[in-house]
């Protein structure tokens, strides 16, 4: 379009317009202010370079504006109206639709959010710590030690993980037992207090059962059936149970077998004083490092102490509390 009007300029400033390029030229500039301005910019242009004047006719703009806005005016109103009958956005069905889908999102998303399952934590450092669980469980988790559990306990399993040691005295709330997963053992329930020893740095798994039975097994190994008063280990190297402290049919406590291979003093005390029901202390904690290989098949409490304490170059002493063992002075 705009070579065409270039040409019809050239045409009508070097006097070669036609009437009908005049007509054209005419209603062309009326038709925007923008076609009269480049007109008006054109015709200086060529006033400026002083080109050999022709005969050059005068273009009626004012009254070809006036006919080209009487036509735009005459258009229009024969033009049929159009009348658009637009609801507003919100109350439209497709508002309403929005609406419904944006808050059963929102509503699906806030309940994933509170009914989705979570990782409970419960750890120590240096100070012991007592926990209560929902099926009225109660757990004294000693020192540098963690339990896991998770955020559904007694609605869909009964499961936690122990790391380090913990005594489980344990709730019967519910209709799940409990299992305790230790390291790669696994320590169920039935109806019982006992305790599990799972040191990170050490390579077995002890349990001693105060009260009830419990199932001591892993996924390949079915494992000991642990009563009242007796021991066990897991040896995660050799994976093989062993009992160290198991009851003998007279159902007297402290009737037990017992047997020690290179167990270390911390442990084997843990297991006599579980056995006896009794309260055995160390001195000085060095000592509990010290490793003892012995049997004991009923004997008194008094005579297992005794063959200890000379094997290990010990003293024993007895208190209104118990036993403690110190060194030789």
């Amino acid at each position: 379009m705009k070579n065409n009007i270039d040409n019809l300029l050239a045409r009508y400033f070097s006097g070669n317009a036609s009437e009908s390029d005049l007509t054209f030229l005419e209603e062309w500039i009326a038709e925007s202010d923008k076609n009269e301005q480049y007109f008006n910019e054109m015709t200086r242009l060529y006033e400026q370079v002083q080109l050999k004047k022709s005969d050059t006719p005068a273009l009626k703009t004012s009254e070809a504006k006036k006919v080209f806005m009487a036509y735009i005016s005459k258009t229009d109103t024969n033009r049929p109206s159009i009348e658009l009958n637009l609801k507003p956005f919100y109350k439209s069905w497709l508002f309403r639709a929005a609406s419904v889908i944006v808050f059963v999102f929102i509503s699906a998303t806030a309940l994933y959010i509170i009914t989705s399952e979570k990782e409970v934590v419960f750890a120590t450092e240096m100070t012991p710590k007592q926990i209560q669980l929902s099926d009225e469980t109660k757990i004294n988790l000693s020192k540098n030690s963690k339990i896991t559990y998770s955020s559904k306990y007694s609605n869909n399993e009964n499961e936690l993980h122990l790391s380090g040691e913990a005594t489980f005295y344990v709730g019967h709330k519910g209709k799940r037992k409990l299992k305790v997963i230790a390291n790669e053992t696994f320590i169920e329930d039935i109806g019982t207090v006992f305790t599990v020893k799972a040191l990170p740095e050490s390579d077995v798994v002890k349990v001693s059962v105060r009260e009830g039975q419990i199932h001591f097994y892993t996924l390949n190994n079915n494992g000991l059936i642990l009563n009242a008063f007796e021991s066990g280990i897991y040896n995660k190297k050799t994976k093989i149970f062993k009992v160290l402290s198991q009851h003998s049919n007279s159902g007297i406590v402290g009737a037990q077998h017992i047997d020690f291979e290179n167990v270390s003093l911390n442990d084997a005390i843990e297991i006599i004083s579980n056995a006896y029901n009794i309260d055995i202390r160390l001195a000085e904690q060095s000592i509990g490092n010290r490793r003892i290989t012995v049997n004991f098949d009923g004997e008194d409490v008094n005579v297992i102490l005794q063959i200890m304490t000379e094997t290990l170059n010990l003293n024993v002493k007895r208190n209104i509390n118990g036993y403690q063992l110190s060194n030789k002075n």
